[in-house]
């Protein structure tokens, strides 16, 4: 089995994640943990990520950010550094792009073993949802929501910044659909290890909600109120 941490949405710059990011590092149990930052859903855009890797890095982490983009990588190239990672970061943006990124450099297989292999797979929004079966964004033309096929470690489908926005469609879309599903609020994770699932949510709460097609997708709130 291996560790995976989604993260429906939340800010960096305020602190608000800190706990989450601590937890996080704390599965790597050494100091000085390596994290490969996968920037891909913004394509390959790191300006607005800052935050997100000035935190880990002020935590003890050795960053290193890998630009799938890069058309002089190799696969090769790409597995090494996926797999001499004790932390995978995957930041939001574009779920279509980051799918068809992964899959056309062979980082989705990469990302396969390095779960296997017990590396630490955390992301949030599009960076949380691409661990799943399928995710639920708005990549579409005009901003219009698609199901996008994502790696499938975790076999439900999945929605982030779910407490506001358009995003609250999920709850119909999902209906019919092949897998059960979670939804995130921002701030909210959750957290699965070796087959256990739970939530921990960054310092001002959130939820996770459960769809359970076995009860034509009824919600309900997954691991209690605003777990920390």
């Amino acid at each position: 089995m291996g560790k995976i941490i989604g993260l429906g949405g939340g800010r960096f710059d305020n602190g608000e994640m800190q706990n989450v990011a601590e937890y996080i590092i704390s599965l790597a149990e050494k100091e000085n943990p390596k994290l490969i930052f996968l920037p891909t859903a913004s394509f390959d855009n790191c300006d607005d990520n800052c935050d997100v890797i000035a935190v880990f890095s002020s935590l003890g982490c050795e960053c290193e950010i890998l630009k799938l983009t890069d058309a002089s990588l190799s696969y090769v190239d790409i597995e090494n550094t996926i797999l001499s990672a004790d932390i995978i970061y995957a930041d939001g943006g574009n779920l279509k792009f980051m799918m068809n990124t992964f899959r056309s450099t062979g980082a989705d297989k990469a990302l396969k073993k390095a779960y296997e292999r017990g590396v630490i797979l955390s992301g949030l929004s599009s960076g949380m949802m691409c661990w799943f079966a399928e995710g639920y964004d708005d990549c579409g033309e005009d901003g219009a929501f698609e199901w996008i096929a994502c790696i499938g470690l975790l076999p439900y489908a999945a929605c982030p910044h779910f407490e506001g926005g358009n995003w609250g469609s999920f709850a119909d879309a999902v209906k019919g659909r092949e897998y059960s599903a979670f939804a995130m609020e921002n701030g909210a994770a959750l957290v699965v290890i070796d087959g256990s699932y739970s939530v921990i949510c960054g310092n001002e709460g959130g939820r996770v909600y459960y769809f359970d097609k076995d009860k034509k997708h009824e919600k309900s709130i997954f691991g209690g109120e605003e777990q920390r």
